[in-house]
């Protein structure tokens, strides 16, 4: 075990990642791929990601060097940006193979992806709220062990002290079946990260892997959903993956500041969406109740 150790400053600087992290899902895919992990809830995507362009050769290196920290490092290295660093032209070519393999095997599903992570991130964040940090670092990963201030992580390693730095919190859905990851020992990080799976059903299965927008377990979810709702304010919802502004929410879904701002007004009173005012601005984001009614995540 490895063991992370907290100052006040640095505990008061942990947080969530504020989105999902493409580069980290794409090298935990290509991981899962090479390994054959996941079992049958990753066995239709596994088929399609094996027929996506020098996936074989990508393959094989990762069997050779590991996708996280080694090929992570490689790649973060030959990026001018960390925010999105599989879509890069002229750099090495595996990184130029990344970008094909996120590209052809994860961009298709990567809404879903997101939302499922979302709905993970939003849940953690209330815990937060309702439990402080040590309900929150408690309830990570059956496999982590907190006892302020301390964390420790399965792993081997030099055990780390964060003095200022707080860590990174990244869920992800490739590391299925694997235990989390903490990656604090290159000088490229940001700050630490402790990459942790995210709890996954066989039911996500179909939802996650069916190609496009026009199967029937898509135009299901679709009618459902609006047939509660209405088609707009669905939509509305549906737009809030990613939390933004009331006029970026408009442009999404194609309707007025002011319509929009009539719609969420009603998801809020619902409790299907939070809105949070910083000055002159708002910020919508879904709540766990409203990222379960999107991706049909409601426990029975």
């Amino acid at each position: 075990m490895r063991r992370i150790s907290f100052t006040h400053e640095s505990l008061a600087r942990t947080r969530m990642s504020a989105s999902p992290e493409k580069l980290v899902e794409a090298l935990f895919a290509l991981d899962l791929l090479c390994t054959g992990r996941g079992g049958a809830m990753f066995d239709g995507w596994r088929k399609k990601a094996l027929t996506v362009p020098r996936a074989r050769e990508l393959v094989a290196l990762a069997q050779t060097i590991r996708p996280f920290p080694d090929i992570y490092r490689l790649v973060r290295q030959a990026s001018d940006t960390v925010t999105d660093p599989v879509s890069a032209d002229g750099r090495p070519q595996v990184v130029k193979d990344l970008g094909a393999f996120y590209r052809s095997a994860i961009a298709p599903y990567w809404k879903r992806i997101a939302g499922r992570l979302e709905v993970d991130r939003a849940a953690r964040g209330q815990l937060l709220l309702s439990g402080g940090v040590d309900r929150l670092m408690s309830t990570l990963h059956p496999s982590l062990r907190w006892e302020s201030p301390v964390l420790e992580v399965p792993g081997t390693g030099a055990d780390v002290l964060l003095e200022k730095d707080g860590l990174l919190l990244v869920p992800a859905l490739f590391l299925h079946s694997r235990q989390p990851v903490l990656f604090a020992d290159h000088e490229d990080a940001d700050r630490p990260m402790l990459v942790y799976p995210i709890p996954v059903k066989q039911t996500w299965a179909a939802p996650l892997w069916d190609s496009g927008d026009s199967t029937e377990h898509a135009y299901s979810n679709e009618n459902a959903l609006g047939a509660l709702l209405g088609r707009t304010r669905a939509a509305v919802l549906r737009a809030l993956t990613d939390s933004c502004t009331t006029t970026e929410l408009g442009e999404r879904v194609g309707i007025s500041a002011a319509a929009a701002s009539q719609h969420t007004g009603v998801l809020r009173k619902a409790g299907l969406i939070t809105t949070i005012r910083t000055l002159n601005k708002v910020q919508h984001s879904l709540t766990p109740l409203g990222s379960a009614l999107l991706y049909h995540d409601v426990a029975a």
